[in-house]
């Protein structure tokens, strides 16, 4: 039987996808929030943390999810 994929491909096209979902989930999650506080009249918070690794984007999904 012929693999069009090997195993590292495989694990390296689904940790993709994941990354993806995640980024798509957590800027869902922002927009929803901006928009409730909008709503809600919630004050802005001066100093916006930026995501810039993989690490503290886990962490603020397990901050907003609980």
């Amino acid at each position: 039987m012929y693999w069009s994929h090997t195993l590292a491909d495989l694990i390296t096209l689904t940790d993709l996808k994941v990354q993806f979902e995640m980024v798509k989930a957590m800027s869902f999650t922002e927009s929803l929030l901006y928009t409730a506080g909008q709503i809600f009249g919630a004050k802005q918070s001066t100093s916006e943390e930026t995501l810039s690794s993989v690490n503290d984007m886990l962490a603020f999904a397990k901050m907003v999810n609980g």
